[in-house]
C-alpha cells in the first residue's frame, strides 16, 4: 500500500470554464486569464483547466494541451493546478498528461475512457499506461454518468494500492463510498467530493477536498462553506450552507419554463459576465440562456450583492 507519506491532493479545486469567442468560437486566453485571476482573488486552492465545465468535449487535444499549459503559466504557483488530460484513447492521454506535466502543473485529473466502457483491465492498463508516462499525482475523475465507465470501491482501491493514482473525484456523490474507499485505502488517498449540492455532509465524512463547478461563479461562498466543514465546524456550516449556498442551486438544477433541462454550464458564463468576468459563450450545440433562467440569475446575484 502506498506510503501517507507524499502530501496528498486536498481543498477545494473549481474545475474552471474555458471562454470562447462569440464571433468564432476560437479559445479567448485574455478571457481565460481573467477566471483564472478572478478564482484565485476568491481564494479557491487549485483550479483544473479543461474538464467537463471547461468543455474538453468541445476541444482538440492541441486545444486541451494550450489551454491546460496557459492556465499554469497565469496561475504562476499561486494555487494547485489539476490539468484535465483524459481522452478515450491512451495515446492521447499520455500525451497531454506529460505536456502538462511540462508546463508546470501538480497533477492532473483523468476522466475514464468514454462511450466503449473499458473493462477493469483495460481500465488498469490505461493508469498503469499514464503512471509510467509522468511523475506528477494523478487523479481519476470518476463519472459514470457521463462517461458509462462505473468502477467498484475495490478496483478503485486497487489503482490506488497499486500505485498509479493518488485522488478520485467522486461524482457518484455517495458517502458511503467514500467510507469505503478510505477503509480500502489509507489516508494518503485524496477523495474528493465531486458534485455541488452537499458539500457539509460530503466534507465532514471522510472528503478530503471538492471539486465544485458551480464555484466558477460562488468561489468565495463555497469556499466559506468547505472551510467551516473541514475545520469540523458543522452547525456552522450547515447554517451558512442554508443560507448562501442553498439560495442559488436552483439556478443549476432546475428546468427552464419550456421543460427543458437546466442549462448549467451556459449559467455559469453568462453568471460570471454580469460580474464583470470575461468568460465568453459556450461551443454549439450549447445555446444561449432563455430570457426566464436569464432572469432568474440576475435576481440571484443582486441578493448576493454580485452584481
Amino acid at each position: 500500500m502506498p506510503s501517507t507519506a507524499k502530501k496528498k491532493p486536498e481543498g477545494i479545486f473549481i474545475p474552471m470554464i474555458t471562454p470562447f469567442k462569440e464571433s468564432d468560437e476560437s479559445i479567448d486566453f485574455s478571457g481565460l486569464k481573467e477566471v483564472t485571476e478572478f478564482l484565485i482573488k476568491n481564494g479557491v486552492d487549485g483550479i483544473i483547466p479543461s474538464g467537463s465545465t471547461g468543455e474538453f468535449v468541445a476541444m482538440s487535444t492541441d486545444e486541451q494541451k494550450r489551454v491546460n499549459a496557459s492556465v499554469c503559466e497565469y496561475a504562476a504557483g499561486r494555487v494547485k493546478v489539476f490539468c484535465s488530460t483524459g481522452a478515450y484513447r491512451t495515446t492521447d492521454t499520455i500525451d497531454m498528461s506529460k505536456s502538462a506535466e511540462a508546463a508546470g502543473a501538480d497533477g492532473v485529473m483523468i476522466i475514464t475512457p468514454w462511450y466503449m466502457a473499458p473493462n477493469e483491465d483495460e481500465l488498469y492498463e490505461h493508469f498503469k499506461a499514464v503512471r509510467k508516462a509522468i511523475s506528477i499525482p494523478i487523479m481519476v475523475y470518476h463519472n459514470p454518468y457521463y462517461s458509462t465507465c462505473l468502477m467498484t470501491d475495490k478496483f478503485m482501491a486497487k489503482l490506488y494500492n497499486d500505485g498509479l493514482i493518488d485522488a478520485v473525484k467522486e461524482r457518484q456523490a455517495d458517502v458511503y463510498r467514500q467510507q469505503n474507499l478510505r477503509a480500502l485505502t489509507n489516508d494518503g488517498f485524496g477523495i474528493f467530493y465531486g458534485y455541488d449540492i452537499c458539500p457539509v455532509e460530503s466534507v465532514s465524512m471522510w472528503a478530503d477536498g471538492w471539486v465544485c463547478g458551480t464555484g466558477n461563479l460562488f468561489p468565495r461562498e463555497n469556499k466559506t462553506v468547505f472551510d467551516l466543514a473541514k475545520s469540523r465546524k458543522i452547525e456552522e456550516a450547515q447554517k451558512y450552507h442554508f443560507e448562501k449556498i442553498r439560495p442559488y442551486l436552483p439556478l443549476f438544477t432546475e428546468s427552464t419554463d419550456k421543460g427543458l433541462p437546466c442549462p448549467w454550464l451556459s449559467v455559469i458564463k453568462e453568471g460570471l459576465k454580469l460580474r464583470g468576468i470575461n468568460a465568453g459563450v459556450a461551443r454549439k450545440p450549447v445555446m444561449r440562456l432563455p430570457d426566464d433562467v436569464m432572469a432568474k440569475l440576475k435576481k440571484s446575484l443582486k441578493e448576493y450583492g454580485h452584481i
